[in-house]
């Protein structure tokens, strides 16, 4: 990754979704969390509720202290590695928002992201992750707003989950690459 300095730059490459993935999602305002995004269609578990592909997608990954000085906060920026975030870019997916019971999950990796159904999803429901599956970073934490019936207050980060969660996620593909090698190294340490 090239860490430049100079925010037009990096910001200049900006990850670029087939706009087919976008015909059944739309962005609206939410009871809790100002805008989301919804779907128009109703999804079955499994399949793909949005897609972005763009070999270039880590792209703009930046450290976290450089991002802060660009005036980023926690709250804008995805993690993709230990100390690799990147920056909003405008697709409508900046606008998917945290549930501690997400309908969804994220495959995330350098070339792009799937966001995979993780139940049957209904026509006009917000498509919503957990945030905590893309974060290992103890600096900041989030205050949640989702009110789910079992939401945990604060979005922190993955290790701070409780085990069957963490658990349910990992078997079900959603964690992030950097964490899950995290999680491998731990394990298998005595």
């Amino acid at each position: 990754m090239l860490h430049n300095s100079n925010p037009q730059t990096f910001l200049e490459h900006k990850p670029q979704a087939k706009i087919g993935q976008y015909n059944y999602v739309y962005v609206a305002p939410t009871s809790s969390c100002g805008l989301g995004l919804f779907t128009v269609r109703a999804l079955k578990a499994g399949s793909i509720a949005l897609q972005v592909c763009d070999r270039r997608y880590f792209a703009a990954a930046r450290p976290y202290a450089q991002l802060r000085l660009y005036g980023y906060t926690h709250a804008d920026i995805f993690q993709v590695g230990s100390d690799l975030f990147l920056p909003p870019y405008g697709g409508l997916d900046d606008f998917t928002n945290h549930s501690c019971e997400p309908n969804c999950g994220l495959r995330a990796g350098p070339t792009g992201f799937n966001m995979i159904a993780l139940r049957d999803i209904a026509a006009g429901e917000e498509l919503t992750y957990d945030y905590s599956t893309h974060q290992e970073h103890p600096q900041e934490d989030m205050l949640c707003q989702c009110g789910a019936p079992t939401c945990r207050g604060v979005v922190r980060s993955f290790s701070t989950l409780p085990q069957a969660l963490r658990h349910r996620y990992l078997e079900l593909g959603v964690v992030a690459a950097f964490i899950v090698e995290s999680e491998e190294r731990a394990s298998s340490t005595p």
